[in-house]
């Protein structure tokens, strides 16, 4: 797999993009860039981690896996407020559990493998009377990753293409600075970003198993991580936040200094950044959220 034209990895990078003034002082601009591959996007080692090769492990096959369906808890917060049936899961016949003997090999031998990214951006760009600059823009985009295809278990098919959608990957931002009376000068950024997804990862025991896969799970495996929902379905809230700045430079005999007094999260928004997604009784609990707000005096002296 080292030599000849698509066996190894490679990602392939396409744009497109065109700029116009729509009148003096104010150009608009926009672009389309579309990327495909996949080996750089994901961590060694697991099923994704190449869209040219997989493990393929030789001492057994998709028949020697035993298939299982789990109901999710009730729970408002689940689709359709939990209870349903959780399926395309898959347990080895205790007979082959720990027989081992992996090949590395072509995907293509198997299936395909395909990620590809589209994303879109536009941008505007103001400079206006009286020394004002007004800029800003929105970036949006979908990202698909489809690897349907089985090598070993027929649980490689679950979640097997993931889809991120344009509202998970949506941002809006403007930006701007305006000169005040006193020699003072004013800017901003406002931004407007997409919610963190989550998952709902449950903790599955054999009782919750084994009326549906007949036996305990093999090798003596006391539970098992089984996603109740898709990835990237569910999402926080959006995520919004304003930053200012004023600034105003002094004269003193030869030196020049600058004063600055930045905000940071003046609306002190608390929106969730990251938030569990073992599922339990903390499950959603906010791992991050955005820093208060906070007010910094600082300046610079130049010579």
């Amino acid at each position: 797999m080292l030599n000849g034209y698509g066996k190894r990895d490679y990602n392939w990078d396409f744009t497109a993009e065109v700029q116009h003034e729509l009148v003096q002082g104010v150009a608009l601009s926009g672009g389309y860039y579309r990327n495909t591959g996949g080996y750089f996007r994901y961590s060694f080692g697991s099923p994704f981690s190449s869209k040219q090769r997989v493990t393929d492990n030789l001492l057994v096959t998709p028949a020697d896996y035993d298939p299982y369906c789990i109901t999710a808890p009730q729970n408002p917060q689940l689709p359709g407020g939990g209870g349903y049936q959780a399926c395309g899961l898959a347990d080895i016949n205790p007979a082959k559990f720990g027989q081992v003997q992996n090949l590395v090999t072509l995907a293509s031998n198997y299936g395909t493998f395909d990620s590809y990214n589209d994303f879109f951006n536009v941008t505007l760009d103001a400079r206006l009377t009286h020394r004002i600059r007004l800029g800003g823009g929105m970036d949006t985009g979908q990202s698909v990753v489809d690897r349907c295809f089985v090598v070993d278990s027929a649980q490689e098919l679950l979640n097997c293409r993931v889809v991120t959608p344009f509202k998970a990957q949506t941002q809006f931002k403007l930006h701007g600075i305006v000169p005040l009376p006193g020699d003072v000068v004013a800017s901003f950024l406002f931004q407007n970003l997409s919610g963190p997804s989550y998952d709902a990862n449950y903790s599955a025991t054999n009782a919750d198993i084994a009326p549906s896969l007949g036996r305990n799970l093999a090798g003596n495996v006391q539970a098992v991580t089984i996603p109740l929902v898709p990835p990237q379905t569910l999402f926080e809230d959006r995520v919004s936040r304003l930053d200012l700045r004023l600034s105003k430079v002094f004269t003193v005999g030869r030196f020049g200094v600058r004063g600055n007094v930045d905000a940071y999260n003046v609306l002190n928004a608390n929106s969730v950044r990251s938030v569990l997604s073992t599922y339990g009784a903390r499950w959603r609990t906010p791992t991050q959220i955005l820093d208060p707000r906070l007010v910094e005096v600082g300046g610079t002296i130049s010579f």
